[in-house]
């Protein structure tokens, strides 16, 4: 019963995977790619069967820029050919791009209005629409350019804030964890054949004669990698998550002073008044490549002030 809803569990994932990849192959979207906020560049994505049409009406010319090479362009409203602003223009023809479909970038000039201008421009073209968040990564593992693990590690990449948090990232994102997998099921097959061998042909004489104690030997091995992975004390998901640490005690010992310490600045007022601190004072900073939350709290005693109960953990 287990076996059959696993496989009815796994047909269904496959005709999802394969229903949106259908539903994408007939869309062209669009997005900014760099960050919200003034900056000297801007990028803008496109990608999808229709990016080439998108690129000729933005632009206003007949051809294509030539692929994978930085060209210098006008971009244009496609209705009313007004000009919006001058920028680099890259146009790179699947399915060699992250998408795996044909892909085109725009690196325009940063201020809110010309960013404003282009999205809008884009969506005039016919059969285009915003992407949604994570969608070109999302096309990118539907058609096979990447696998889960790469898919979460750039997501982590783009979210990490510190040192330790980027390297983990970029080793994910660069198939440090693929590999590690892939190897564990290349070993298992092996020892899968073997032990299939022994069952087909355990009286043909060319068989190894200690093939059982290979494959005994084999998955003892897998499993003891397993386990090391398994019992790292989730070490990957604290990097990622951070740690949350609260100050708690009694009033005026010293909570706002260790936190102003460790922070090394002036983050919550201190004063020998018992009861200054009575919300709940939060500073983030890096500690060892750890991102950490601490927590300055009122100090634990019995009070009628209502004010400072509400602060009191």
């Amino acid at each position: 019963m287990f076996a059959k809803r696993l496989l009815q569990t796994c047909l269904d994932l496959r005709f999802v995977l394969r229903r949106n990849s259908v539903a994408a192959a007939s869309t062209t979207i669009y997005a900014l790619s760099s960050g919200r906020g003034k900056s000297g560049i801007a990028v803008v994505r496109v990608s999808g069967p229709d990016t080439g049409s998108v690129l000729v009406q933005l632009l206003d010319r007949r051809s294509l820029p030539q692929p994978r090479r930085a060209s210098l362009r006008v971009v244009r409203d496609p209705l009313t050919k007004e000009k919006i602003d001058k920028g680099i223009v890259l146009w790179m023809p699947g399915p060699h791009t992250f998408t795996g479909e044909d892909l085109a970038e725009l690196h325009i000039h940063g201020g809110q209005a010309v960013i404003n201008a282009v999205l809008y421009a884009i969506g005039r073209v016919p059969k285009t629409r915003l992407a949604e968040p994570g969608e070109f990564t999302r096309r990118s593992f539907l058609n096979g350019k990447i696998d889960l693990t790469e898919a979460e590690g750039i997501a982590d990449v783009i979210h990490a804030e510190t040192e330790a948090q980027r390297r983990q990232a970029f080793r994910q994102m660069d198939g440090d964890l693929r590999r590690k997998f892939s190897d564990f099921r290349e070993r298992l097959m092996t020892a899968r054949a073997h032990l299939e061998a022994f069952i087909d042909f355990s009286e043909e004489e060319h068989l190894e004669p200690d093939i059982l104690n290979k494959v005994k030997r084999a998955v003892k091995s897998v499993q003891v990698d397993l386990k090391e992975c398994l019992t790292d004390n989730r070490r990957g998901e604290r990097l990622r998550n951070g740690v949350h640490v609260t100050i708690v005690g009694e009033p005026n010992v010293g909570k706002s002073s260790l936190l102003n310490a460790i922070c090394q600045k002036p983050t919550a007022i201190v004063s020998p008044i018992a009861g200054t601190t009575r919300d709940v004072v939060e500073s983030a900073f890096d500690l060892g490549g750890y991102p950490v939350l601490l927590s300055d709290t009122a100090g634990l005693r019995e009070t009628e002030d209502v004010i400072e109960s509400e602060g009191l953990v």
